[in-house]
């Protein structure tokens, strides 16, 4: 009776282990792919905001990120009308040998068409700017090995001479193993360094927000930014956030784990985060 006793207890504890490390992995998947989703929708925001800062003045030279090789089209070139104004922007098709998209002056490499309208001048309070992408425009963002194609919409609104907010629908990412991730929330965006000079390299900004996802496995999640997220466009850095903290919460495992985009408190442009779980950290790089 002892050893079966011994042997029971022994068999609870070891299903407990492997429950807790499948909570742990749901954790650090939606950590992971919270990351990706949200480091490649701001990139998206990136090109249209560096376009836009031309405030009306928009041409292909004013911006300091696109590439040369990208295609800028009007589809509506006038304010006059009181439909705004529209344009695409088309980094070509995703090649099949890396780098497989395009390189851009902010480090990050695309491929595919992005769609923008902008309601009024950039720089006035409550103007709108949509951003999206569908299936059909096979829009692509990444480090030129591991692309991720973009859907939906971001609707972004002036609400402050240095400040935006932006609101994500429908939100889905896809990784070259044709995995999905779908991502959703509201972010205030607000730049708190740089600005003297055309478009966006050299910028700051730090952003705050929350949402919800549902990870690659299919995983529900919440997330809240607790500590602002700063982000510094310039080459090496612009792929990801180089300080801040999202909280994250699995709601099937009712779990919770927290996620820093600066492990060793330098700052570094490095694309290494920490999950933090309980007293456990994990070291991992952004996809």
């Amino acid at each position: 009776m002892a050893a079966l006793a011994i042997l029971t207890i022994t068999g609870v504890q070891s299903c407990k282990k492997s429950a807790d490390a499948n909570m742990d992995a749901e954790n650090i998947t939606s950590a992971q792919d919270f990351a990706t989703s949200e480091t490649e929708f701001a990139g998206a925001f990136d090109i249209s905001d560096d376009i836009n800062q031309s405030d009306g003045k928009i041409k292909k030279g004013a911006s300091t990120i696109l590439p040369s090789g990208a295609v800028f089209t009007w589809i509506d070139t006038s304010f006059i009308d009181g439909d705004g104004i529209e344009y695409s922007v088309d980094f070509g098709p995703l090649k099949t040998t890396t780098p497989k998209g395009l390189l851009c002056g902010d480090g990050k490499y695309r491929a595919g068409i992005l769609h923008v309208t902008v309601s009024a001048r950039y720089l006035n309070i409550g103007t709108v700017v949509a951003v999206t992408a569908a299936d059909a425009d096979k829009y692509y963002s990444g480090d030129g090995v591991n692309m991720f194609q973009l859907q939906g919409t971001m609707a972004i609104t002036r609400t402050g001479a240095e400040e935006i907010t932006v609101v994500i629908q429908n939100g889905k990412v896809t990784d070259m193993n044709n995995l999905t991730a779908t991502f959703q929330g509201t972010k205030v965006i607000k730049r708190i360094a740089g600005g003297s000079t055309p478009g966006i390299l050299g910028d700051q900004y730090e952003v705050t927000g929350s949402g919800s996802g549902v990870n690659r496995e299919g995983d529900n999640y919440t997330w809240q930014i607790t500590t602002p997220l700063l982000k510094r466009i310039e080459a090496g850095c612009a792929r990801t956030f180089v300080k801040g903290i999202i909280e994250i919460k699995n709601i099937s495992a009712n779990r919770s784990l927290k996620v820093d985009f600066d492990p060793f408190g330098n700052g570094a442009c490095d694309r290494t985060a920490k999950a933090i779980i309980g007293t456990r950290e994990i070291i991992f790089t952004v996809r």
